[in-house]
């Protein structure tokens, strides 16, 4: 018969990741034994706790070729290790370890003052930009020609872009624009969707376009955002379906696995930022998160799982198998506070930031963050007049490699105290047994795991933490 008086905790299958509530309650109690109720710069994507990817800066050199904030990055390169982005002035050449700083790059754009986006569309590079009055698109033959105004009866406003075969549909403020490679035709207002309305996204998927509307004057006001289907070959000027989500802002829409995910804002809540995906005409909420909402250029596919922007950090949504269940994750740093654009046009994430001052960079995934740590959700562990007394820990983790490593504390009674810290270390270790808590009788406690003091190179997997204990009436 089991004894009444002991408890056994045992925390695994880490690849759930943040709890449902977290975005809403850092000591939350819902969910499982392998949710986390907060992490920074965690990767559990492999059903292991460990360190997110740290950055590497691909721009080097002096001076640097990135001076300003690169707000979009082609996703999928024009030629075997060459892609381009835009900057607040600027287009730029990336390749996977650099940005050109050589001969024509990178190329100033004439009267530029706020670069959009950038599209390839048979041999042609196209980039969308602002200046002080007016929208333009620019063209470049990938050689040594550029064309600054190719058109500059564009719109003021931000300029999302997809293509399909000859055909590049763009957003225009209120309309979407329309240019057609076969014919050389342009139409900057091919469908027009109103005043107080701004195209949010683009994508082709399915013989449809579908474009990602908000609708609602500027500030604070509520906004409500759409998603309308419009036929492949973007003809005539009628609407095949649509899907609503209410008084939500929409930040952007993606293709996954034949799956169109949407990134969108309550504005009614202060960290309601959700992702969800396109279900006939309704919008599945598939998981939330806190920091701010992704734009259309803060987007791309990481171990199967989607990588976007919120705030200053990168999140992962999705699954790395489908034998598993979808996660949500705050997996990595961003670099500066302010971040531009996200991309892996290469296979290796890349992430623009900026200090909002004088430092821009361009950094890759390289190596393990020690800035990471994880956070259990909060357990009971009271009843009645009683409360618990935590006799052991065991930690499992892979062989630990040289200066790999963690700290292991408890956080208990609403994290309002924590116990004394323990090292997870030693080269070759795999499992790691603690006592000597040093918390006495608790209410409640939650298991925290810091890298701090681990390596850049040499990850700390941890793979099972096990805590026993008792109760004593007090």
């Amino acid at each position: 018969m089991a004894n009444t008086n002991e408890f056994v905790i045992e925390l695994r299958d880490f690849f759930q990741g943040l709890s449902p509530l977290a975005y809403l309650d850092s000591l939350t109690q819902k969910g499982n034994e392998g949710h986390a109720s907060t992490m920074t710069n965690a990767d559990i994507l492999t059903g292991y706790i460990t360190q997110g990817p740290a950055l590497l800066d691909l721009a080097t050199g002096t001076p640097s070729a990135v001076t300003e904030l690169i707000n979009h990055i082609l996703d999928i390169p024009t030629a075997d290790s060459v892609t381009y982005g835009i900057g607040a002035t600027k287009l730029f050449q990336i390749t996977p370890t650099a940005v050109t700083n050589a001969g024509i790059w990178p190329h100033a754009i004439t009267n530029c003052t706020d670069g959009e986006s950038v599209a390839y569309l048979k041999g042609i590079l196209y980039y969308f930009y602002n200046t002080a009055t007016q929208g333009g698109i620019g063209a470049y033959d990938l050689v040594t020609t550029f064309d600054d105004t190719w058109t500059v009866t564009l719109e003021k406003a931000i300029h999302p872009v997809a293509v399909k075969e000859d055909i590049m549909l763009f957003g225009n403020g209120k309309y979407v624009g329309k240019y057609t490679d076969s014919d050389t035709t342009l139409t900057v207002d091919k469908l027009d969707f109103g005043d107080n309305h701004e195209i949010a996204d683009i994508v082709y998927f399915g013989n449809y376009w579908y474009i990602a509307v908000n609708g609602g004057v500027s500030g604070t006001n509520r906004s409500t955002g759409q998603i309308y289907l419009y036929d492949g070959a973007a003809l005539d000027a009628v609407l095949a379906d649509e899907t609503g989500i209410g008084s939500q802002k929409i930040g952007f829409i993606y293709v996954v696995n034949g799956i169109v995910f949407v990134a969108y804002q309550d504005l009614s809540s202060t960290n309601g930022y959700h992702i969800g995906y396109v279900l006939g005409r309704q919008i599945k909420r598939l998981a939330s998160f806190s920091g701010g909402l992704p734009n259309f250029a803060q987007k791309t596919l990481y171990q199967s799982t989607i990588l976007y922007v919120a705030g200053s950090s990168l999140w992962s949504c999705g699954a790395t198998s489908p034998d598993l269940p979808s996660q949500i994750s705050q997996i990595a740093d961003g670099g500066y506070d302010t971040i531009g654009a996200l991309a892996a046009p290469f296979g290796t994430p890349m992430v623009a930031s900026t200090d909002g001052a004088t430092n821009f960079r361009l950094a890759k995934f390289s190596g393990y963050d020690t800035l990471s740590s994880w956070k259990s959700i909060v357990i009971p562990t009271s009843a009645g007049r009683r409360k618990g007394y935590i006799d052991e820990i065991s930690v499992l983790s892979n062989s630990l490699g040289d200066s790999a490593g963690a700290t292991l504390t408890i956080e208990a009674d609403q994290a309002t105290r924590t116990s004394n810290s323990k090292t997870i270390a030693t080269t070759g270790k795999q499992r790691h047994i603690f006592n000597n808590i040093g918390l006495g009788g608790i209410i409640d406690m939650r298991v925290c795991i810091s890298f701090s003091t681990g390596s850049a190179s040499n990850p700390c997997k941890i793979r099972n933490i096990v805590v026993k204990g008792h109760y004593i009436e007090e």
